[in-house]
């Protein structure tokens, strides 16, 4: 099966093979007020490369607005169909009508993977969704270099992995993922005092290679910690949303982290960098 990853190996060969080269991209980019400020300071003051908006949630036009005030950032679409919190529930960028297939009878995108794939949406649906995402985040003047899937597997329908690559081919873009990067267990689930502490350690024990790093990063506040996911088994544990994604910022933004990506020499970088690195001999 086609892969985007085969455009780039030659040049991964030009790199030494003692490096380590990581992408921490930062995942649901305009999902509340809270990811706006979050993702700011995760650029700002930390280590964050790269950051995928959701273009379905309600913060969208402000997390375009501040990606055009900031034309260095590497940022992507986080093509989503599912909408997973209880009470805060998101729409199709197309009219609802003519994708029914991807929402429930009110119109509103699935709540987890396994209510929309039991309802066997039609890929051609999906597509169409995910371009329209896409095309809205250009329109609105996004700058958009790479994409990613959220909550829902590349592999997790049949034909959803060549809709994403035929996607990529049409948009001339790189699908996170799919680059040959081996990902990092990251820090998601893990307690929100603990995240600094294993995220070193993680690094700590990076051989040469290309990583990736998927952070979610958000702010204690009343706001996100009224986010409670429809799933019981995919909620985070302990003290919720906000708390969580709060620390995963926290770990983002630590001398402790930046400290150990200095010793180790590790070399930060974005998808507008490898995307790049497929045309050199």
């Amino acid at each position: 099966m086609f892969c985007l990853s085969f455009l780039f190996f030659n040049s991964l060969e030009s790199h030494a093979n003692n490096d380590i080269r990581l992408i921490i991209r930062g995942d649901d980019m305009g999902m509340t007020q809270g990811s706006i400020a979050a993702f700011q300071r995760a650029f700002n003051q930390g280590v964050l490369t790269c950051a995928s908006i959701q273009v379905t949630a309600p913060w969208f036009e402000a997390a375009a607005a501040l990606s055009k005030g900031n034309p260095k950032w590497c940022l992507g679409v986080h093509l989503a169909i599912i909408g997973e919190w209880r009470g805060y529930r998101w729409r199709p960028v197309l009219p609802w009508d003519n994708v029914s297939s991807i929402v429930d009878k009110d119109g509103f995108l699935y709540r987890h993977p396994e209510e929309l794939l039991s309802n066997k949406p039609d890929i051609n649906e999906i597509e169409a969704e995910f371009r329209a995402q896409i095309e809205l985040a250009l329109k609105k003047g996004v700058n958009v270099q790479y994409l990613d899937t959220h909550y829902l597997g590349y592999n997790s329908y049949p034909g959803l992995r060549n809709v994403f690559i035929k996607i990529a081919r049409a948009f001339d873009l790189p699908i996170s993922g799919m680059m040959g990067e081996t990902r990092m267990s990251g820090v998601y689930r893990i307690d929100e005092d603990k995240k600094t502490e294993i995220a070193v350690k993680q690094l700590k024990r990076l051989k040469p290679g290309l990583w990736l790093w998927v952070a979610h990063l958000g702010i204690d506040s009343p706001e996100q910690n009224a986010l409670i996911h429809t799933h019981p088994d995919h909620a985070v544990p302990g003290g919720g949303v906000g708390k969580h994604r709060a620390a995963e910022l926290k770990a983002i933004t630590s001398k402790e982290v930046k400290s150990i990506i200095s010793e180790k020499g590790i070399e930060l970088i974005t998808y507008r960098d490898l995307w790049k690195d497929r045309t050199k001999p």
